[in-house]
């Protein structure tokens, strides 16, 4: 899973907090075996960044990048440090599922939902090519290439 950028569980959403940026009920989080929360203090348990966003690929009610946002801004509520360091965990789990098979077996399989045939043939050549790599200097939107 997705190495954690800091320590400080400050910006952190609690179970409570986290069902609500999933749409999800509270206790649906709090019953899974695979929840991996951390205590805050006596009572209080809170969920990483990735593990939000782990749980919103499960879930998937909500867009992940939305979820991405509500946890930065979770966390900009408590500090602007806090809301830093938690951005940074969102861009790491972004940046380690763009490179994952599972990522790639995903996008396949919406591809096959959603596309004919012979569309889904060529998502699916795309996804075997090999990627260049953007120049290090090389900012803002990514352009989609020419059909």
């Amino acid at each position: 899973m997705t190495k954690l950028a800091h320590t400080s569980l400050l910006g952190y959403p609690n179970i409570r907090a986290a069902a609500k940026m999933l749409s999800i009920a509270p206790s649906t989080l709090s019953r899974r075996d695979d929840l991996r929360a951390e205590r805050r203090g006596e009572r209080d348990r809170v969920l990483p960044p990735a593990e939000v966003l782990r749980l919103g690929t499960v879930y998937r009610r909500r867009s992940l990048n939305d979820v991405g946002q509500e946890l930065i801004e979770h966390a900009r509520q408590i500090s602007r440090e806090e809301g830093a360091r938690v951005e940074e965990d969102v861009e790491a789990f972004f940046e380690e599922r763009a490179g994952s098979s599972e990522a790639r077996e995903e996008v396949l399989e919406r591809a096959r939902e959603l596309l004919s045939a012979e569309e889904y043939e060529r998502v699916k050549a795309t996804l075997s090519e090999p990627a260049e790599r953007l120049p290090e200097a090389f900012s803002g939107n990514h352009p989609l290439p020419d059909s």
